[in-house]
């Protein structure tokens, strides 16, 4: 308000002044004919403003730009006149969704970084909510986190100024769908019995346990859309993430796992040719591919004799990493790179304990 009071006087004056410049004018020369046209005065158009609207006010000034030292005063002039407003403000409105029902029971998080506040209420029986003493504030952002299949609600930069502001909160719902997809190993064979636990990312709540049938192949129903990722657990913890699911568009996926007809194993030594009986032995592989991502860990131990096996592997490169000790006093890991189904025989690690 401040800045239309100032460009209000401001026109208010030059037309003052253009009113004795006419009069003066015809004081000297009593033909009006041989008068000059004086310039129209650019007119200010003042946009009316709901309660509870944070949108700025239009200022016609013609075609010729704001100068940057007068735009810069006029928006510290109109944060002086937020923190100006009253210190009691009260924010109210309602949680619905986009067919119209309003909802009980959602938590809203109203939050000002500038001020490192945050006040929180839970939505009443009708969706209703209210924040009471919120001090103004021109940075307020408002957040739903969302029990039900809705995505999660965000606002920004909401400006606090009036005593009374209204906001209100349309949840966008998740579609829903039927998720398939089929396991196999890197040969493309299916792989069956495999327990599977999913979970969508946005919706953590949404999770589900499925084993694959003769074919490989699971299915989940009402699986919200979006993101998801897939975890594996038994010989090898496998988890895949980047996983899109579109109810619409997407079909069955395959996904291809690290499981096939090899074997590894290797023996433990000293630097003096002893076993070396306290290891942890770790198998890693991993898949980039399409933007999932695939990553399996396998342990086993190393028994008296040094040994250790890994078995039901599938082909290329793998990850072993070997960590070594030896009472409180020695720790030892090693990493080495091997390609399963190329590298035949027993490895051999040996420990440098000096």
């Amino acid at each position: 308000m401040v800045r239309y009071r100032k460009l209000l006087m401001v026109s208010a004056l030059g037309l003052a002044a253009i009113v004795m410049s006419l009069c003066s004018q015809q004081l000297v020369d009593s033909n009006p004919e041989q008068n000059q046209p004086v310039d129209a005065v650019s007119g200010i158009e003042r946009a009316d403003v709901n309660q509870g609207s944070s949108q700025a006010i239009p200022i016609d000034d013609g075609d010729h730009e704001m100068p940057l030292a007068v735009e810069e005063q006029l928006i510290t002039e109109d944060a002086q006149d937020i923190t100006s407003a009253s210190e009691s403000i009260t924010l109210s409105g309602w949680v619905g969704t986009d067919f119209g029902e309003t909802i009980a029971g959602e938590t809203v998080v109203l939050y000002s970084p500038s001020q490192k506040t945050q006040y929180s209420v839970v939505t009443g029986f009708s969706g209703e909510f209210k924040f009471t003493d919120i001090k103004p504030g021109w940075d307020y952002v408002l957040t739903v986190s969302t029990q039900g299949m809705f995505k999660r609600y965000t606002k920004s930069h909401i400006k606090l100024r009036s005593d009374q502001e209204v906001h209100n909160v349309v949840l966008e719902s998740i579609p829903l769908g039927l998720l398939t997809g089929r396991i196999v190993d890197p040969y493309g064979r299916p792989v069956a019995d495999i327990g599977l636990f999913l979970q969508a990312v946005e919706k953590k709540s949404r999770t589900a346990n499925v084993i694959t049938d003769v074919n490989g192949s699971f299915s989940v129903p009402e699986f919200p859309k979006g993101r998801f990722k897939l975890v594996i657990k038994g010989q090898q913890t496998l988890t895949a993430a980047g996983l899109q699911f579109d109810p619409d568009t997407g079909g069955p996926f395959n996904l291809a796992i690290d499981i096939g007809p090899y074997n590894l194993e290797g023996r433990i030594y000293d630097e003096s040719g002893q076993t070396f009986d306290g290891a942890d032995v770790f198998l890693n592989w991993a898949l980039h591919e399409n933007g999932v991502r695939i990553r399996s860990t396998r342990k086993v131990s190393a028994n008296a004799s040094g040994k250790f096996q890994f078995t039901g592997l599938g082909p290329g490169d793998h990850e072993l990493v070997v960590s070594a000790w030896r009472g409180d006093t020695f720790k030892q890991t090693i990493k080495q790179k091997v390609n399963v189904g190329v590298d035949s025989g027993e490895l051999i690690i040996v420990i440098d304990t000096l």
